[in-house]
């Protein structure tokens, strides 16, 4: 889940797909392998809900990212959240592991890499710690 539009939505070639790779699992980005002909939150809501577990990029605080996170942990799926600025995750969100990156670190691509795809490991070895739970599930 990430903004399309560069820089943002360059990306996912740059990073995640690499990461999503790395971590044994089959990356799927929505505007490239789920759109086709039909309604297209149908489409978003068929993906999330087939995906093992979800990367969101949350810097520049995307409404569509923000939506669709928000049906992930609706459905109780394990996310991975990623930002380049603490300001842009919403203090409803300050409770889970985030992943912050520095731009400004020439290497900064390769250390995000690495730590999305460790975090990926993580979330399928120990979900509860990538599942959003309200305190209604008193779990």
């Amino acid at each position: 889940m990430q903004p399309f539009a560069p820089p943002l939505g360059d990306y996912y070639d740059k990073v995640y797909k690499p990461a999503i790779e790395k971590a044994g699992l089959k990356p799927v980005r929505a505007d490239a392998d789920i759109f086709g002909a039909g309604k297209i939150m149908d489409q978003v809501w068929e993906g999330i809900n087939a995906a093992k577990v979800l990367v969101a990029e949350l810097t520049s605080r995307n409404p569509n990212v923000f939506y669709e996170l928000g049906l992930a942990h609706a459905l109780k799926k394990p996310v991975v959240l990623v930002s380049s600025r603490e300001e842009d995750v919403p203090f409803d969100l300050q409770h889970i592991r985030v992943i912050y990156y520095d731009m400004t670190d020439p290497f900064w691509g390769s250390k995000l890499i690495e730590k999305v795809a460790e975090n990926i490991l993580s979330a399928i070895q120990n979900p509860e710690e990538a599942v959003f739970r309200s305190g209604a599930d008193g779990k």
